[in-house]
Formats: structure tokens, sequence, C-alpha cells
């Protein structure tokens, strides 16, 4: 048997590689472009080249198999545990901090428990009533309150208080 004639017995896997690596590149696309389309397409190619590498042998087969799955694992551990961590990551999924949002103290609406109130808006059961000049969020505990409807201010939470109604 001469070297030509095992050279051309031997299959390529030119092919079979670039399939892989192509189907690779497009699921790596999925995550910046989610339509599952685009990632599905990616995993058929690369099936289709790990399918071409078995005609080298299942060892090759399975060595292309392994090699996709490793790989298809750090783009994904990449992806969703790295990528959120940059900058470009952060702007695309949209995270905003809430650094400067602040929901106020429970202690400062205490000043107003035991006073009486006016309701501006229905509370059925939450609304808008008027304290001291003051329009605060309110959580009526005798549930629907009519809009005008005198009421007294029994606790105090954070950012708003509990009412009922005076009789």
């Amino acid at each position: 048997m001469s070297l030509a004639a095992v050279a051309t017995e031997a299959p390529s896997l030119t092919l079979a590689t670039s399939l892989v690596i192509a189907g690779l590149v497009l699921i790596a696309a999925e995550f910046f472009l989610p339509t599952m389309i685009i990632g599905l397409f990616g995993a058929v190619v690369s099936f289709a080249g790990i399918y071409l590498a078995a005609e080298a042998g299942w060892v090759t087969c399975l060595l292309y198999a392994l090699a996709f799955l490793v790989v298809l694992g750090l783009e994904f551990v990449a992806f969703r545990r790295l990528l959120p961590a940059t900058a470009a990551g952060r702007a695309m999924t949209n995270q905003t901090t809430n650094a400067a949002a602040a929901v106020p103290a429970a202690a400062g609406y205490a000043l107003y428990v035991g006073k009486t109130a006016r309701a501006l808006t229905v509370l059925a059961p939450s609304g808008t009533i008027e304290v001291d000049g003051q329009r605060l969020e309110a959580f009526s505990a005798d549930g629907f309150v009519e809009r005008g409807a005198q009421v007294l201010v029994t606790e105090a939470d954070a950012g708003r208080v509990t009412v009922r109604l005076v009789r």
C-alpha cells in the first residue's frame, strides 16, 4: 500500500471541525440576539459536524462531541456569569442600580399617629389622605372609606400610614 493510498483513505475533518466551530459561534450569538432560531440552527450545524466526524471513527466522534459539550458549557458560564459583571453585560441586560432610591422611614410618619385626617381620595383600601397639610399614602384598616371622610391615623409603616374611619 502506497502513502498516497493511505492519505486518500483518511477522511478530512476540516468540514466537520468548521461546522462544529460555526455552530458554537451561532450558539454564542444567541446570547446576544435571543431569537431561539439562531441557537437552534447552531445546534443543528454543530450536530452535523459531529456526525461528519463519525466518518473518522467512533473515537473521533466522541472527542468532537465532548469538545462541543465542554465549549458549550464554557460559553454558558461566560455569558451567564461573567458577562453580567462587565459594563457591556449590564447595558445588554438593562441592569441599573437603585442606590439613590429610598423608602421613607416609619419613624418619619410616627408623629402622625393619633391625629385625625381627611381622605383626599377613596380609600379602597388604600389611597391618599391629608393630615396637618401633608399628603400621605394611607391604608384603611376598615376597608372602603369615602372621599372626604374623617379618619384617624393608627399606625405608621415605611412609606404609608394605617387609618381607621372616625365614627
